[in-house]
Parts: structure tokens; sequence; C-alpha cells
């Protein structure tokens, strides 16, 4: 009985959240500024470990002269070709994303919680909507008009964001445990 009413008053609070319906294009800008700057690290699709958001090797150590979209710390990397294969990225360093991403920057919105946004179920319903059958590509037409449920408080969103990369941590030490 007492396990019951402290689960109750626990979950209880997440109730009294107010979550609000937003358009991606409200809550997400896509950047466009294209750089080459020859000391920035570039971002590739095969630098990164499809659905998981890793990095599979040292980029410093990757020597490339390519041109790609200037990124930030707290930008989303979301890779709009083949959406399926899951490819997004949460970058704490400034570099360069080569390819078909899309540079995400939040609008008054925490980036730890867009980034979990993309890649949410209904996220990955609307982008694999995709336009073109060989190359598949999701549309931003579409995205950015979709709305999506996030909370009204960026601490809340914070909190969020923060709950899931602690646990991604926790499965990725595990992991490595396991190898």
């Amino acid at each position: 009985m007492a396990f019951s009413f402290q689960f109750y008053k626990c979950i209880e609070k997440f109730f009294t959240i107010v979550w609000e319906q937003r358009k991606f294009e409200e809550i997400a800008a896509r950047a466009s500024t294209i750089g080459s700057a020859s000391e920035l690290p570039r971002v590739e699709y095969e630098d990164i470990i499809s659905g998981t958001g890793r990095l599979n090797k040292d980029l410093s150590k990757k020597e490339s002269v390519k041109v790609g979209i200037e990124f930030h710390a707290g930008d989303v990397l979301y890779g709009k070709l083949r959406p399926y294969l899951r490819n997004w990225l949460l970058p704490t360093f400034v570099g360069l994303a080569v390819g078909d991403f899309w540079v995400l920057q939040p609008q008054n919105m925490d980036s730890s919680f867009l980034y979990r946004l993309v890649q949410s179920s209904q996220f990955d319903e609307v982008a694999n909507q995709s336009t073109g059958t060989k190359m598949p590509r999701a549309d931003w037409k579409l995205v950015s008009k979709t709305e999506f449920a996030v909370p009204s408080s960026i601490d809340e969103q914070t909190a969020i964001g923060g709950y899931f990369q602690a646990l991604d941590n926790l499965i990725t030490l595990h992991q490595r445990k396991h190898f």
C-alpha cells in the first residue's frame, strides 16, 4: 500500500506539467551557413553509429577538406538522407556537417530535449514520409509544419533531456562492460 501511494505521489507531479503543441519550425531553425575552415572537424554519415548518436572515431585525426554546414555545440545534427538510418548527433563542439544533414538550432528550446524529440517515434514517422525513391530524404516542408507536444518550461525540457542523457550513458557503460 505504501509503495502505491509513493508511486502515485511521484507520478502525480508529471501530470501537472504544462505541455503545449508547437510546430517544429517554432522550436528548431535550420542553419545553412556553409563553411570550409580547415581546423574544424567534419562530421559525415559514416562517422555516426546509427541509432545511437555516438561518433565511431576521433574526428581530430580525420583529414578532410570537404565543405559543410557550420554547427555549434548544442545544435542538433539530423541525417535527412534515408531518415530510417537514424543518423543524429548532439555535438559538444564546433564543426562542419558534411552531406545531407539538417543542422537544427533550438529556438526557445533546450537542445537536449530537441535532440530527444528527433529520436521520437512521432518525428521518425513524419521524417520517413520522405521524398524520392532511390535516395529518400526527409521533407522539411512536412516536418516543419508538424506539431509536437513539448513542455512549456525550458527547465522541464532540460530535466527530461538530462534524464535521457544519463540513461544513455548508463546503457553505454553497461554495454562496454560486456565487451
